[in-house]
């Protein structure tokens, strides 16, 4: 049969397996937030707004690859997940920790090694959430964590979401109503726990992931037989998409990611713009962002960034102190470009190795159509 004669079914399938460049466009502008705001430049005022979006770009990425595999295979392979997640994550993560380690020993003569150890076990989060543990140079390690806890659990998650309902709509607004539920938690918990508390914990800042989940389910129903009408995704493209981030820029001029507002209300904003970009970039026709996200430099960034994400603190560390007499601008530009050409180093001459071993760990056969 010829490609005109596919079915709708296949067609949504097709769409749904689709890459977007757009999405590694995305991840370039959320690891550019954080870089920018570690080098210490003033705006913005932190980087949380950068993680907020990873959390919930993460949350949409991995939800889709565990509900296609049950889709295709009737289960999911929990080790080969678990094993896909290690090829990812976990080299690029001992290449910085030796960074760490070599930085460490230059520049102190001693090594933490307490913070290689919370760094493997992926414990930074309440590290840093209950005993305000002093990271240094692997301080963002506490993001890791929370993403890797919610990897150990969340394919169970699924698998139990998928048996419970065949209905897409029905396990978006589960989805949907859990990170309302963990948002609200945190609103209340604020006032009376420490700011770190609230920020770096899993179970305080799990919402966007979940958020992002929601809509892995979200994105089928609009792309099946529910599509938005014109006027609707003119709307979202040209009127929310813009408002919103606006509203976004603004926030990361005002407010830090430790001001109480952030905990009530911040955190979930920026979760809800996030992933209402996400799904203006993955089902809009008329999108405004998404050309300027399609850009080779920031698709290319995105490849790279979980590198970038990892190495730019013990680089900005080593070379903050090295260019100490510098201009700011020269001792910033020096050192996104050093951290630039080392995640780009690691990214084809290491990660690759890795990456290319994924396709090893699947399903061996797909269910009868």
């Amino acid at each position: 049969m010829g490609a005109a004669s596919a079915s709708p079914a296949c067609e949504t399938q097709r769409k749904m397996n689709q890459y977007f460049k757009s999405l590694d466009g995305l991840r370039a502008v959320a690891v550019g937030i954080v870089m920018i705001a570690h080098a210490g430049l003033p705006y913005p005022r932190s980087g949380g707004v950068g993680v907020d979006i990873f959390f919930v770009l993460s949350g949409f990425l991995i939800t889709g690859i565990l509900a296609k595999e049950f889709r295709d295979y009737g289960s999911i392979s929990r080790k080969n997940f678990y094993v896909r997640r290690f090829l990812r994550l976990t080299p690029c993560l001992l290449a910085c920790l030796l960074l760490f380690v070599g930085l460490s020993a230059f520049l102190a003569g001693h090594v933490r090694w307490d913070v290689v150890g919370i760094c493997l076990t992926y414990t930074g989060d309440y590290a840093r959430a209950l005993f305000d543990y002093d990271l240094q140079s692997m301080g963002h390690g506490w993001s890791l964590a929370i993403e890797e806890q919610y990897y150990l659990v969340w394919p169970l998650a699924i698998i139990l979401l998928e048996r419970a309902s065949g209905n897409n709509v029905t396990k978006f607004l589960i989805l949907l109503a859990t990170a309302l539920a963990f948002s609200t938690y945190r609103a209340v918990m604020v006032g009376t726990f420490s700011a770190a508390r609230i920020y770096y914990a899993l179970d305080t800042h799990v919402d966007g992931l979940i958020f992002g989940s929601a809509l892995a389910y979200f994105r089928p129903y609009l792309i099946g037989e529910n599509p938005l009408p014109p006027f609707a995704y003119k709307l979202l493209s040209w009127v929310a998409v813009p408002l919103l981030t606006g509203a976004t820029l603004y926030l990361m001029r005002k407010i830090t990611w430790w001001d109480p507002w952030m905990g009530r209300y911040g955190f979930t904003f920026v979760a809800i713009a996030a992933g209402i970009l996400i799904i203006d970039l993955t089902t809009s026709p008329v999108s405004l962002a998404r050309p300027v996200l399609e850009n080779r430099v920031l698709v290319y960034i995105g490849k790279i960034s979980y590198g970038l994400y990892l190495y730019h603190l013990p680089i900005y560390d080593f070379l903050g102190n090295e260019l100490s007499d510098q201009p700011r601008v020269v001792k910033v530009t020096i050192v996104m470009l050093v951290s630039l050409a080392v995640a780009a180093a690691s990214y084809h001459f290491y990660e690759k190795k890795f990456l290319g071993l994924k396709r090893h760990f699947g399903h061996a056969r797909k269910l009868p159509a």
